[in-house]
């Protein structure tokens, strides 16, 4: 992290966790929510995953104070999913117990791990209802998933997907994956519960915009979602339209 961070720097918003706080804090300032990753993924050991949620434990109990709800994504990769589905489990719970009123949403990562993060997602929401996912429009098997997501109420962060994938998995073609990114986002704006749609795509957030205006879908029960140090232009376009935007 140290060697990459003088390039990265423009996209994290913190080599360390007193930094991202005063940058977090930065935005609320300006009228934007936040999401925080601690960057990592893919532990070969139960010491590693067990400090990823000393970290995250960390990160939670510094922001005890604030008032304005924080979104925590974690990658079930980082907390020992690869080692362990119940050393995932039980790392995630504990998480999930020490979050408060702000919300742990469970990133989502290669399809090798797309159903084990679901299950696990699914399965912890139902007694946790502070727990959130992630789902990729790329996917062939998103459109069944967002109905598993709508049925049991859970709070869904749609993106595109950046993972490699094969053709059977996974659409090819930005015109596939835009046209299901659209049908999946049009079906969570009216039917999910507060979805977030991750995308810096202005095709998208421009046909998105008109469905929103269209069906009167209050400003309110979703939010736009894009990163840290990108398209900073379009981040604050749709803060003042009245969006909810968490960066």
């Amino acid at each position: 992290m140290r060697i990459l961070y003088p390039f990265a720097k423009r996209f994290i918003a913190g080599e360390d966790r007193a930094t991202a706080l005063r940058n977090i804090k930065s935005l609320y300032e300006q009228g934007f929510l936040c999401t925080v990753d601690v960057l990592g993924e893919s532990v070969h050991t139960e010491d590693q995953a067990i400090a990823a949620k000393n970290e995250y434990l960390a990160l939670l109990k510094d922001i005890e104070t604030f008032h304005r709800p924080v979104d925590i994504s974690a990658k079930v990769s980082a907390l020992g999913m690869d080692i362990s589905y119940d050393l995932c489990k039980k790392n995630a719970e504990k998480l999930i117990d020490k979050v408060g009123h702000h919300t742990v949403r469970f990133d989502m990562e290669g399809s090798n791990l797309t159903e084990r993060t679901l299950k696990l997602g699914l399965e912890l929401q139902k007694t946790h209802k502070n727990l959130g996912i992630v789902l990729q429009a790329y996917l062939r098997r998103t459109g069944q998933d967002i109905q598993s997501v709508i049925e049991q109420g859970v709070s869904t962060r749609l993106c595109k997907g950046a993972y490699k994938e094969p053709e059977t998995l996974a659409f090819q073609s930005m015109d596939q994956i835009r046209e299901n990114f659209l049908k999946q986002a049009f079906r969570l704006l009216k039917e999910g519960k507060l979805p977030a749609i991750a995308t810096h795509d202005e095709i998208l957030i421009e046909q998105i915009s008109e469905f929103i205006e269209k069906e009167n879908i209050p400003h309110d029960s979703f939010y736009f979602e894009l990163l840290y140090g990108v398209r900073r232009d379009i981040q604050q376009a749709l803060l003042r339209k009245g969006y909810q935007v968490r960066i």
